[in-house]
């Protein structure tokens, strides 16, 4: 009977996905938004338990006056936030505008 709920236990930890949201509420209890920038963010947010920051690449079409397009990558800065209140809150930040919220994840 034991082996049964082991097997459902592990069978529920694989099958949860992240959830992703519009809001976060801030171990404070300010709600910020995605669209927020970074510094408003910061100003109603306590600082974040773990943060990363990265450059991801974009590509952009041009048009240029002889009415052709020229397609360049561009790098753009990434900053992830994660914010541990039970649950692992991780806000992404796209060239200084929160982009995503994610929600996922038991934590110690």
């Amino acid at each position: 009977m034991k082996w049964i709920f082991a097997i459902l236990a592990v069978g529920i930890a694989i099958s949860t996905k992240q959830a992703y949201a519009d809001n976060f509420r801030c171990p404070n209890d300010n709600i910020v938004s995605t669209g927020d920038s970074i510094s408003v963010v910061a100003s109603k947010c306590d600082s974040p338990a773990f943060t990363f920051k990265r450059e991801e690449p974009m590509t952009v079409e041009d048009n240029r006056t002889d009415d052709k397009t020229r397609t360049r990558i561009i790098y753009i800065e990434v900053q992830e936030w994660t914010y541990n209140q039970g649950f692992l809150h991780t806000l992404v930040f796209r060239n200084g505008i929160l982009s995503e919220i994610r929600f996922g994840g038991f934590a110690k």
